[in-house]
């Protein structure tokens, strides 16, 4: 009874082997691949826009002003699609010494917009004054 077995055990895995085993399967070779033709694109003008400008000051006097420029293809009837965009800081002029007098006129035009606003914001009503902590750590309570 056990010859039985492991013959019958020995002739079904020869029998999966079996059908593993095998000539490779027939391959066509096509030769090189040609790419999809893009599609031709809509007629569109290409104009550059400066569309982030972010002006970062502290009580310490330090200001960081970093502004993105950026690239788009106009199609008309109010259509547009971006191509590209870049973000640049005015601190690039203290490696590029011909991006200097640019930086120095950006910054005034910045403190002359930071005076408008100010003014602005006298017009418009000042900020509101933060409510103070209570020692307890929570919020205070309402007045």
């Amino acid at each position: 009874m056990q010859w039985s077995t492991w013959l019958g055990i020995t002739l079904a895995v020869v029998g999966v082997m079996g059908t593993k085993i095998g000539p490779p399967p027939v391959i066509l070779d096509l030769g090189p691949v040609v790419p999809t033709p893009v599609p031709t694109p809509q007629k569109a003008d290409k104009k550059r826009l400066i569309t982030t400008i972010t002006v970062q000051n502290n009580a310490a006097g330090e200001t960081v002003i970093t502004f993105e420029a950026t690239d788009v293809a106009d199609e008309g009837e109010g259509k547009s699609r971006m191509i590209a965009a870049k973000s640049y800081s005015v601190a690039e002029s203290e490696e590029k010494s011909a991006l200097k007098p640019l930086a120095n006129k950006i910054v005034g035009a910045v403190r002359d917009l930071e005076r408008d606003m100010l003014e602005f914001v006298e017009i418009s009503g000042p900020p509101k004054p933060r409510a103070p902590m209570s020692q307890s750590g929570g919020a205070a309570p309402p007045r």
